[in-house]
């Protein structure tokens, strides 16, 4: 059973009982199992509030607690804020000046959020969530994504804690007095990471692990029936706080699968074929333990209709229950009480798409098991990066998994992945291979590998460069050189519909890496007067057996998202993944933009492909080696799995002669 659980807040007094009525008929039409019931939302939050202030909303949680467990739904409690988002103009209460405040690089100091080292902050909030725990009783009660150091209040820029607190567990950790100022200075210095990068990054570590124990030693003690779920932002971020999600997991839940709800954008609708749930998946491939994932369906500012249409939000739960997820958390009407807010039909998407999604669950489908090509990152990125001017925390974000947009856009199956070693064709970008030793590039290299221009300059300065066939290179500028556009070499009619294919270079990014090569050049870039300048994408096969291509082009710079994207890029890469790297355990939609997974199972392979545009696939064309397509089920949208005709066409790729809608999916099953 793929479980929707819904986020929901009626306001003590203001009309609760027809809310909560209300709150029923929506659970039924939109089969929904479990409601997340807020504590103290967005735009109505009060701050940390003191008992006494919240006797009026205990009162109305045990009275939709009753009415939820007489329609057999499950109740689950989400307090907005854990250690609070932003201050909004609150302030803390007289009681509460006690707390230590948390102070961001810039030395503001927060008015509403503590610095989660503080004791009397930490007895507070295990006070407050045992309360829940031993009161209400719900399934869980949610740990929110404000359990960070990052983003509490934008004039603390990227935030952090460099409060008195934080700066005297530094010295604890090493022995070094300094201030914020001179901690700053030093691990944001350009360069090799200065030495007290790691141990403050420890520091913001400890940071959030020692409350989480305290959280849990308080709510078990009060009822260990109870669990605690962890929202969270994304990895690359997270990692400047030098978090780890399996120590995280443990102090949050040591002896059961952790509830997680990663990050799932956007928050409002956007062009389908411009989001990915890359960041979901990174997320879910951080845990080496169980864990139970519910992504957020989030609708921002919870506009209903207005933020995200019903349509859209179901194609978001496809993607969800591909990558293993166990429910998606869904957030759609607003926080101030209204209620359905005059948006009734929202229900029905949810009901048309359970049994599809039921089915999809019933796989146990793992993104440990996703086949393709495998997108590599390092959970502890942040401890490697290379600054260029210091500045701001915000420049030790990585961004690490630019890959999974361009597969996703490209129609090709991959995973996320932190390991080295594994099956599939490994794709870097960013400064990723800063996090890894010599030993480990050379592992790398002696498989199959793809490579981004900021990836291939750290090998050249590394001394790798021939293993992937570059001798030298150097960063060049649109404004200075001009090009203009980059040429496929040997494109042919038949593949192309057009000889020698040009792509669009001056509308991808200001900047390229103009490589000398001595690999095979499989595009060149050209300048706007036709002339050659430097190659736009090498495939070399180095003497230790490995297969390498690298592109011209920085992922985490390209200037226009669409000018990358493009027929010709789908096909080129195609044609390098099936007949270069001869990579077998992959899916490539064909023809048309579609999103691509492939999973493998113990006796079944599962492909699906998604339609992320707005015109109606008028057939399905696809590359999926190694199957037997007479073997071939499909899913219904009645949730049952039915006999399929496929075509094999002479160039091996396989057709079903059905129309795929915009913003649906058709999965396949294959008996192996």
């Amino acid at each position: 059973m793929f479980r929707y659980i819904l986020r929901y807040y009626i306001d003590p007094g203001f009309a609760e009982d027809k809310r909560i009525a209300e709150l029923l008929e929506l659970c039924k039409k939109g089969r929904i199992e479990e409601v997340m019931f807020f504590y103290n939302p967005e735009e109505l939050f009060q701050g940390y509030p003191d008992d006494a202030e919240v006797e009026s909303w205990f009162a109305l949680a045990k009275k939709v607690k009753a009415a939820l467990d007489g329609a057999g739904i499950l109740m689950s409690i989400n307090p907005w804020t854990t250690t609070v988002h932003v201050s909004r103009g609150r302030k803390f209460t007289e009681k509460q000046r006690m707390f230590q405040p948390m102070v961001g690089e810039t030395g503001t100091v927060s008015p509403i959020t503590a610095c989660p080292f503080d004791p009397h902050w930490q007895e507070w909030l295990a006070s407050f969530f045992a309360r829940i725990a031993k009161e209400i009783s719900p399934t869980a009660i949610w740990v929110e994504d404000d359990w960070r150091l990052h983003n509490h209040e934008p004039s603390m820029k990227y935030g952090g804690c460099f409060c008195p607190l934080h700066l005297a567990r530094f010295e604890q950790e090493t022995g070094i007095r300094t201030d914020r100022e001179q901690l700053l200075k030093n691990i944001l210095a350009p360069g090799e990471p200065h030495p007290w990068r790691k141990p403050w990054l420890k520091v913001c570590r400890d940071s959030l692990l020692e409350p989480a124990r305290r959280l849990y030693e308080k709510v078990h003690a009060a009822n260990p029936q109870v669990r605690l779920g962890l929202m969270s932002s994304g990895p690359d971020v997270h990692s400047v706080e030098g978090r780890d999600w399996n120590l995280l997991k443990e102090a949050l839940s040591p002896d059961a699968p952790l509830p997680v709800r990663p990050h799932l954008p956007p928050y409002t609708e956007v062009y389908a074929l411009d989001i990915s749930p890359a960041v979901s998946r990174q997320t879910v491939s951080e845990y080496d333990c169980p864990i139970e994932i519910y992504p957020e369906l989030e609708n921002s500012p919870r506009c209903g209709k207005y933020s995200k249409s019903g349509t859209f939000s179901v194609f978001e739960c496809y993607h969800s229950a591909l990558f293993g997820s166990s429910g998606i958390t869904i957030n759609h009407y607003d926080m101030m009480g209204n209620g359905f807010s005059l948006d009734y039909d929202f229900p029905e998407y949810l009901a048309g798409a359970k049994s599809v999604l039921d089915a999809l669950t019933a796989l146990k489908l793992s993104d440990r098991d996703s086949e393709g090509v495998q997108v590599l990152y390092s959970p502890g990125i942040a401890e490697h990066v290379r600054t260029s001017s210091g500045g701001s925390m915000a420049a030790l974000v990585n961004g690490s998994i630019g890959w999974s947009g361009v597969f996703y856009k490209l129609g090709i199956s991959h995973g996320v992945t932190k390991e080295i070693s594994g099956a599939g064709i490994r794709a870097v970008s960013n400064q990723t291979l800063r996090a890894y030793p010599d030993e480990e590039i050379r592992r790398l290299l002696s498989g199959k590998l793809i490579l981004d221009a900021p990836s291939a300059e750290i090998l050249l300065e590394r001394g790798f460069g021939s293993m992937a066939g570059i001798k030298s290179a150097e960063w060049r500028t649109l404004d200075g050189d001009g090009y203009a556009y980059e040429e496929i070499v040997g494109g042919k009619e038949s593949l192309y519909g057009v000889d020698t294919p040009r792509m669009s270079a001056s509308r991808c990014s200001a900047e390229v890496l103009a490589m000398q090569t001595d690999a095979k050049v499989l595009s060149r870039i050209c300048r706007y007067d036709r002339s050659v300048l430097y190659p736009g994408a090498v495939f070399h096969e180095n003497e230790l057996g490995g297969q390498v291509l690298t592109i011209a082009y920085p992922l985490d710079r390209l200037q226009f998202n669409v000018g990358y994207f493009n027929n010709y890029r789908r096909i080129f890469l195609h044609e390098i993944i099936r007949n270069l790297f001869q990579e077998k355990n992959i899916l490539l939609g064909c023809d048309v933009p579609l999103q691509a997974y492939r999973n493998r199972q113990q006796s079944q392979t599962i492909l699906a492909l998604l339609n992320p545009t707005h015109d109606p696939c008028r057939r399905l064309r696809f590359f999926a080696p190694g199957l037997n397509p007479a073997q071939a089920e499909s899913l219904d949208r009645d949730g049952v799995w039915r006999k399929t005709e496929l075509k094999v066409q002479a160039d091996g790729s396989l057709v079903c002669e059905r129309e795929l809608p915009p913003l649906e999916m058709f999965v396949l099953k294959f008996r192996t």
